[in-house]
């Protein structure tokens, strides 16, 4: 009987010390944006817009010292675990009279179980972990990507996730099997780059259709991440700006102390030096959003409960990380690693061998990149019929130095966007395909190009591919590549040529031992002659 009362004396001590430590978390919450501003800034430096705070911490009516709170609060303000959520408790309420204009659009939020997590506090979070989807890619080495949109088709996210969902089967039976789609939150933008409310997927019975019909196709759906810079749906009291965040909801503190904005106002901060930014910024500066701070724990914990979400909820099985010169790499690295995703892609816009190994050694290996390097000098080498471009091994192509992790395309929704500065006519772009899809590196077919002339090009070269066993980490000998012509053979089972010259696998052998499989005007892909293929030619 003693010890019974024991075990019931243990278990209402640990209710209460549960309770306590939700209270602290809740006034901890409304304490953010007043209390920690104060004690960090105490006074207006240098004359510029003061950080104020317009209203009392209060609970149930009473004053809360501030002294009191300070202890409580500390390290929560600066990093700690997420907003405390009761079920069924009511939100709070917007003061009556208090009107602000949010250039964002709005849209309705819609809480999921999910969002709810990420404001519990951090020791009950293993609650909500999502169960992970159970999907395999035996050997990404011998992926065949397609990027499922353009720059236009992403402001039109019905009609866009509808056609893909259409595409699928197509796309699955000519052997390509990761489809990568654009980003879904709400958005400032209508193509989703300048994210706000990360749970707030529109359109999101389309999308899911969409990947549900990739699912049954067996294909990895890759899903676009912004993670450097969000946008903000309220007006902050504190920094009397657009940096008060929803879903999951942050305050001035998320952003980097030195997030500068752009033209004509680069003069300014999106976080004022007197209020409680975060740390200084690992990366390239954003100029057109509020750039994250990921060294702040909470930043991570939401970034990874979020990553858990698209997969175990949405349904995607893959990441592409945006813009990923905005914060160090090592970030990258950890969000993959508690995500666990089948497959990682990563924009780090560059040509610079020493940049881009750099950011590979970052992630920790855990991520591909995009090879700018080959993008460029591919398409400089077809437009000027002279291949030597090919040859530079610092600024051209990736998959001279580190083919395991390049992605290799010849345009993206950027480039054939506002960048303008698509790769070349239907013609050269059949003689970068060529190249593209016959070469080592993980091959990226872009939307465009997919549903334009040379889709049945795109079939037979990916059938080609496959046959002579090309992945990733293949082998490559280049025979020639100079002016007027480009050849070479890849794993002693493909043999590939591009540009105005002749050239043939053939040539010289007393016994022919390459068999054309496909080819166009300026270029031409050979498989070797099998044993039994002789039989039957024969």
């Amino acid at each position: 009987m003693a010890r019974g009362n024991v075990r019931l004396k243990s278990c209402w001590m640990h209710v209460l010390v549960l309770a306590q430590l939700l209270f602290i978390q809740a006034v901890c919450d409304t304490a953010f944006d007043c209390l920690y501003p104060q004690l960090r800034a105490g006074i207006t430096k240098g004359g510029g817009t003061e950080c104020t705070c317009s209203a009392n911490v209060t609970q149930d009516g009473m004053a809360v010292e501030p002294n009191r709170l300070e202890a409580q609060c500390i390290s929560r303000l600066r990093g700690g675990a997420g907003s405390a959520f009761v079920a069924g408790a009511a939100p709070r309420v917007k003061k009556e009279g208090a009107t602000t204009t949010n250039p964002v659009k709005s849209r309705q939020a819609v809480v999921t179980f999910q969002e709810q997590a990420t404001k519990v506090p951090s020791f009950l979070r293993w609650l909500f972990k999502p169960a992970k989807k159970q999907k395999f890619m035996p050997n990404p080495s011998a992926g065949v990507m397609v990027q499922g949109f353009d720059w236009e088709s992403m402001s039109d996210r019905p009609r866009l996730y509808s056609e893909l969902e259409k595409e699928l089967p197509a796309l699955a039976s000519a052997g390509i099997n990761v489809v990568w789609f654009p980003p879904p939150s709400s958005s400032a933008d209508p193509q989703g780059y300048l994210p706000g409310k990360w749970y707030e997927i529109p359109h999101k019975a389309a999308l899911q259709r969409a990947i549900k019909k990739a699912d049954s196709e067996g294909v990895v759906t890759m899903v676009d991440v912004v993670l450097n810079h969000r946008t903000a749906s309220r007006l902050s009291a504190t920094t009397n700006d657009w940096t008060s965040f929803e879903n999951p909801d942050w305050e001035e503190w998320a952003i980097v102390k030195d997030d500068w904005k752009c033209e004509p106002f680069d003069k300014e901060k999106f976080c004022l030096d007197n209020c409680t930014c975060g740390a200084v910024d690992t990366g390239e500066n954003a100029c057109f959003a509020p750039d994250i701070d990921h060294s702040n724990p909470r930043i991570q914990a939401d970034v990874i409960a979020w990553l858990e979400w698209l997969r175990a909820d949405i349904g995607f099985d893959a990441f592409r990380f945006d813009n990923t010169k905005g914060y160090a790499a090592s970030y990258t690295a950890l969000y993959i690693e508690a995500s666990k995703p089948l497959l990682s892609v990563g924009e780090y816009f560059d040509t610079n061998k020493d940049l881009l190994t750099s950011w590979v050694r970052g992630s920790r290996g855990n991520s591909r990149t995009f090879d700018f390097g080959m993008r460029y000098k591919l398409k400089d080498s077809v437009q000027q019929d002279d291949y030597s471009h090919l040859m530079d091994k610092f600024f051209g192509p990736m998959i001279w130095y580190d083919k395991e992790h390049s992605v290799t395309f010849l345009d993206n929704h950027d480039t054939a966007g506002d960048l303008n500065d698509r790769f070349g006519t239907a013609e050269q772009i059949a003689m970068g395909y060529a190249f593209l899809l016959t070469h080592p590196g993980l091959p990226c077919i872009f939307w465009q190009d997919w549903l334009g002339p040379n889709q049945e090009v795109i079939r037979k070269l990916v059938e080609a591919r496959s046959e002579a066993g090309v992945t990733a980490s293949s082998v490559w000998k280049v025979v020639t590549a100079g002016k007027g012509l480009y050849a070479a053979f890849v794993d002693d089972s493909l043999a590939v040529k591009v540009g105005s010259g002749d050239w043939s696998p053939n040539q010289g052998l007393a016994k022919r031992g390459w068999e054309r499989s496909v080819s166009g005007p300026g270029w031409a892909v050979w498989l070797r002659i099998r044993e039994e293929d002789e039989v039957g030619i024969a």
